[in-house]
Parts: C-alpha cells; sequence; structure tokens
C-alpha cells in the first residue's frame, strides 16, 4: 500500500514539471529539427533513450538532453527531472518521506493502512544540497554604551569626571550589512567577516559636554535646564570570527559561539546638547572629531541559539587618541538578531 502511494505521489510532482520540460523534448524528437542521418542511424546500433548507470547513480537522456537523474545514498533516493529542481526520497523500513522544494510528505504504514501527513521543511532541514557553514554576523545589534579605564572600572573620578556616562541611556546600535562565510570541511565550524556600521551614543551623566581645546578634549560645563546631552560616533567595521555550532543538523535549531577581532574606521562624530529656556526646547550640535581614534580595533564575542544572541566589543584601542584625551576604552554589551 505504502508503496503504491509513493508511486501516485511521484508521479503528481513529476507531471507538472515533465510538462514544463516537454517542449523541449518534442523539439529533440522532431523530425524537423533531428539531424539528417537519423533515419539511417535508425537501426539497433542508435538508441535515442540513453540509460547511463555508474554506481549508485543512474542517469537517462533522451539523445543530448538529460531528462532524469537518480542518485541512491544509504536510505536516501534524490530524484532530479530535467533542470527545474529535485525530488527527495527518503524510504525507511516503516515509512517514506518525500521532499520537494520546502515541502515534504510522510507515509507511513498503520495497520495496513497508509498514514499521510503533509510538512513544511525548515530551510537549513533541507539536505538535498551539501551542507556549507554560515555564521552569524549578518544582522542587527543594540546594546549599552561605556568605557572601562586602566583600573577596569566604568566610574570616572579626578579629571575624568566629565566623561562619566549614563549607562543606561547610553545605546551602541549595530547595522551588520553584509557577511562571508568560510567553512572547514564542516558546516559546524568555520570563519567569516563581513562589514558592518557601528552608531554608538554617549549619554553625560552630569550637566555637561565635551570640547577640544588646544589639541586636548577637556570639560564644557553647561547651565541652564538641560534635557540631554550626549556625544555621538559613527564607523565602518569589518570583522574576523571564528565560530562553533553544535549540536543539531539543523542551523536554526543550534548552540553557536563565536569569537574573534573587529576593526573600524570612524565616519564621524558629534555632540548634541538639548535645552528648555523661556523659547521652549532647542538643540545645538556641535560636529567635530573631538580627537577620537580614527581607526580602532578589539575583541568581539557571541553566544546564542538560533538567531538569537548576546554579544559583548571590547576595544583594545583608547576612545581618544593618545595623550589628546582620557584613556578610556570603549565597550559594548548587547542583544543581536542575525538574518
Amino acid at each position: 500500500m505504502k508503496k503504491l502511494f509513493v508511486l501516485l505521489l511521484l508521479a503528481a510532482f513529476t507531471k507538472g514539471i515533465y510538462a514544463q520540460e516537454l517542449d523541449s523534448l518534442k523539439a529533440i524528437m522532431d523530425k524537423k529539427n533531428a539531424p539528417e542521418k537519423v533515419e539511417s542511424q535508425a537501426g539497433s546500433s542508435f538508441a535515442p533513450v540513453i540509460v547511463e548507470e555508474d554506481g549508485d547513480e543512474v542517469k537517462v537522456r533522451i539523445m543530448d538532453k538529460e531528462l532524469v537523474k537518480v542518485v541512491e545514498s544509504g536510505d536516501t533516493t534524490y530524484v532530479k527531472v530535467g533542470d527545474r529542481g529535485i525530488i527527495q526520497v527518503i524510504d525507511q523500513p516503516d515509512s517514506t518521506r518525500i521532499r520537494v522544494g520546502d515541502k515534504e510528505i510522510s507515509i507511513a504504514e498503520r495497520d495496513n493502512d497508509a498514514d499521510i501527513r503533509f510538512y513544511d521543511i525548515d530551510d537549513d532541514d533541507n539536505r538535498i544540497k551539501n551542507p556549507k557553514f554560515r555564521g552569524h554576523w549578518a544582522g542587527f545589534e543594540w546594546g549599552i554604551n561605556n568605557f572601562l579605564d586602566d583600573d577596569l572600572t566604568i566610574s570616572r573620578e579626578g579629571d575624568d569626571l566629565f566623561m562619566d556616562i549614563n549607562t543606561g541611556r547610553s545605546w551602541a546600535i549595530n547595522l551588520n550589512v553584509a557577511q562571508y562565510s568560510l567553512g572547514f570541511g564542516t558546516s559546524h565550524f568555520g570563519a567569516l567577516t563581513g562589514l558592518g556600521l557601528e552608531f554608538n551614543n554617549y549619554y553625560f551623566d552630569r550637566d555637561n559636554s565635551i570640547l577640544e581645546v588646544n589639541d586636548y578634549v577637556v570639560v564644557d560645563s553647561l547651565i541652564g535646564n538641560i534635557a540631554k546631552s550626549k556625544l555621538t560616533s559613527t564607523f565602518i567595521r569589518v570583522p574576523l570570527i571564528l565560530e562553533v555550532q553544535f549540536p543539531n543538523t539543523i542551523r536554526s535549531r543550534r548552540v553557536f559561539i563565536s569569537v574573534g577581532i573587529v576593526a573600524g574606521m570612524k565616519l564621524g562624530s558629534h555632540t548634541k546638547v538639548v535645552y528648555k529656556d523661556e523659547n521652549g526646547k532647542n538643540k545645538d550640535k556641535n560636529k567635530d572629531d573631538f580627537n577620537i581614534s580614527p581607526f580602532r580595533y578589539g575583541l568581539t564575542a557571541r553566544i546564542g541559539f538560533g538567531t538569537l544572541s548576546i554579544f559583548g566589543d571590547y576595544y583594545f584601542t583608547p576612545m581618544f587618541v593618545k595623550e589628546k584625551g582620557p584613556e578610556l576604552h570603549p565597550f559594548s554589551l548587547g542583544l543581536a538578531m542575525t538574518f
């Protein structure tokens, strides 16, 4: 009973595919388009339908056009019809599964009856193609920003007090727009690189901003009803990351850990102060480089499941050029969602 259903379903699947191939097959078999010597070769030595068998692989060709290709691998049979698609048949002792694209039909024998069910297949569960490593970089990241000093603290004292940051309002927003993955012979381990944009906001915890005076970053004390004051920087960045994924065969159901380095180049920076006076709310924006390091590098790491993860970035390069500002190292910590 099960095999009968399999044959009927395969016939239904291939009917539509075969119909699309029919025009080209007719052209091949059309006498008007056939070679002039076909009739003279119509003897026993000429075969318009050719079956080629090589181990577990069988090909059916009509003249020079491949119509069907069948490959057996373990309990799985792959059937390719023309250039239109692949049918995957997984034959097991008590059930048979047929996959076409992202659809699957399961046929199981239950007390001499056939139990037929239909499923949608996760793209990463489609094993028709050879598994390839695909890392986790491209996507969207949101987190908090702050600085670490040489004592690995986030609290500022003394001359650096003006760089005390309100961590809860200081956000890092990263958009990683490109990714290239390189597997090391498996879909579970590999390296990746890419391209991303990093937008950083640093909200000052006190009523101050910063200025560059005599080529050094100093405090800009603010007077009045200050609503907010922040420093914003934008970087383009490139990572080089090693990643391991385990244990599931489906990428969207794996735990992954990735560690690597990330390098950035500054695109711009500015300060913004919002205050209120008798005329209402006002905004002052000052675009400057503020001696922010134009290039920087550091560590990046992620741990997650599926498409969600926790990320952390720490830059060895100080926020400001050496001896032109406080010795502070930026870091960010947050959540990431990969594409």
